[in-house]
């Protein structure tokens, strides 16, 4: 009997790691049918960018982190979920299909592995248009994207108050606000407010709400540009501008994404440097 307890922990911790990543893996997209084949009375549907079915209102009372904070921005938009079931709504997302699933891959395989206790989250926002393209958070908690406002190290701050533009920043953001701050220099210095949502639309095909983004500038191009060339010189980073090794966060921009990726609980020792490896990659996947 005795001989047998390791085999059942060996099995266990497996059972643990698979479901982890099971539980973290998004839907596959599905296609993208006309609404009047998707849809029954009473019910709704999410798509990503591309058009392809994200979620719809027939699957049930549990939602995912990112379906729970569409959902809560269509009812800013005075859109309730009572409203979008009865019109027979079809909500287009801003969230890439492709971007989503590698973030969740990537996250999948470095992070979920490692530790039980380990929590991570990903953001990646569109700097030009603020469109939030990826929103993943590892965590059975708490949502870690865009709820839990967690400490910045002073090397995640500092190029802010470099060029005087420190309310940007808190002492205290998510992953999702950071990204959209560093989002502000690689859009040339016009800061944009994150969106998940493109369009709505009724059953009948009538446009109920289409988003309307409105900038604002703390800072010109030439400063912007500035900032841009000295954190691609930053070792680690590859020649994309990044703030790497700030222990629990990296955060960094390509011209078309702004990424932050946020690891929950890391150790300064056997985790330091997780955060820019899960950053650096998701985009060589995501280019890949």
């Amino acid at each position: 009997m005795k001989r047998l307890l390791p085999r059942f922990g060996a099995l266990a911790l497996v059972a643990a790691l698979v479901g982890a990543v099971v539980w973290l893996r998004p839907e596959p997209p599905g296609p993208a049918p006309a609404p009047q084949e998707i849809l029954l009375p009473e019910d709704f549907v999410l798509q990503y960018a591309d058009g392809s079915r994200m979620w719809s209102s027939s699957d049930g009372p549990r939602k995912s982190y990112l379906v729970s904070r569409v959902l809560a921005e269509l009812k800013d938009q005075g859109l309730s979920f009572d409203q979008l079931r009865s019109s027979r709504s079809v909500v287009r997302t801003t969230i890439d299909a492709k971007a989503q699933t590698v973030a969740a891959a990537v996250v999948g395989r470095l992070v979920a592995p490692r530790r039980p206790e380990l929590g991570a989250a990903v953001a990646a926002i569109d700097p030009a248009s603020g469109d939030v393209r990826v929103y993943l958070g590892l965590s059975r908690g708490a949502d870690l994207a865009g709820d839990e406002a967690k400490e910045l190290p002073p090397e995640i701050v500092r190029p802010f108050t470099d060029v005087g533009a420190p309310n940007l920043v808190r002492a205290r953001m998510s992953p999702l606000d950071l990204a959209s701050a560093y989002g502000t220099f690689a859009a040339g210095g016009v800061r944009q407010e994150p969106r998940f949502v493109t369009s709505v639309s009724g059953g009948d095909g009538a446009e109920l709400y289409r988003k309307v983004g409105i900038g604002h500038v703390p800072f010109d191009r030439q400063v912007a540009d500035r900032v841009t060339a000295q954190l691609k010189e930053r070792p680690g980073c590859n020649g994309v501008a990044c703030v790497p090794g700030a222990h629990q966060w990296t955060a960094g921009y390509t011209p078309k994404l702004a990424v932050t990726v946020f690891v929950d609980k890391a150790d300064a020792v056997a985790d330091a440097d997780l955060a820019r490896v899960v950053w650096q990659e998701f985009l060589s996947s995501l280019a890949g």
